[in-house]
């Protein structure tokens, strides 16, 4: 994800100045291609990207009746109170986890291959969600690290949702709203991301 964003910054920069000597000298189509492009230098980057997003929107699917609830009248402004009821209205979180949905794909490999481990690969999953947490604190830009430990709170998040403890998932009405939270906003970054790689797949 951070890679195509990388390269959708670069573009909106070109565009709003064209003389940025920053970016001025790159190549969007060689950057995206390099960094995300199959014979790039992170061949899986995009499998990888929709294999996540699949996972958070399984999740947020899972959270759709906390969510709902939370987003009541009164408890958020109303602009959010709109954005989100419109969200949750498309047919992607409607879905069943039973359901032979795309969208449920990748949750149902990610269980199988966690249980099939037993408690340790649960444990070891939980381990990397924190681990990736902790090395957000490495990143030296405030706002770098800002989004990066939003984003590791949302894929923990997902996975907590997902798998739980003992692979059997967790109830989403136990999940602290700034973990919600979280899950949410990265969704919305997959989402951006998402919208924009396939934009560049399809420019020649």
């Amino acid at each position: 994800m951070i890679s195509a964003q990388v390269v959708r910054g670069i573009e909106k920069k070109q565009i709003a100045d064209p003389d940025d000597d920053d970016v001025k000298h790159l190549n969007v189509r060689a950057e995206f291609d390099r960094r995300l492009g199959p014979g790039g230098t992170t061949p899986q980057a995009l499998e990888n990207l929709y294999f996540t997003y699949m996972l958070l929107l399984a999740a947020v699917t899972k959270a759709r009746g906390r969510l709902l609830a939370d987003s009541g009248p009164g408890k958020i402004d109303s602009e959010s109170h709109d954005g989100i009821r419109e969200a949750l209205a498309n047919p992607l979180f409607s879905n069943n986890d039973g359901d032979d949905s795309p969208v449920w794909a990748a949750s149902h490999r990610l269980h199988d291959h966690a249980v099939e481990g037993g408690v340790e690969n649960l444990w070891s999953a939980r381990q990397r969600t924190r681990d990736l947490m902790r090395i957000m604190n490495c990143v030296q830009c405030n706002k770098c690290r800002l989004h990066g430990k939003i984003g590791a709170e949302g894929l923990s998040t997902a996975l907590q949702i997902l798998l739980g403890r003992a692979g059997d998932g967790e109830d989403p009405d136990r999940i602290h709203r700034v973990e919600i939270a979280a899950l949410i906003t990265t969704l919305g970054k997959f989402s951006t991301t998402i919208e924009y790689c396939s934009k560049m797949l399809k420019e020649p």
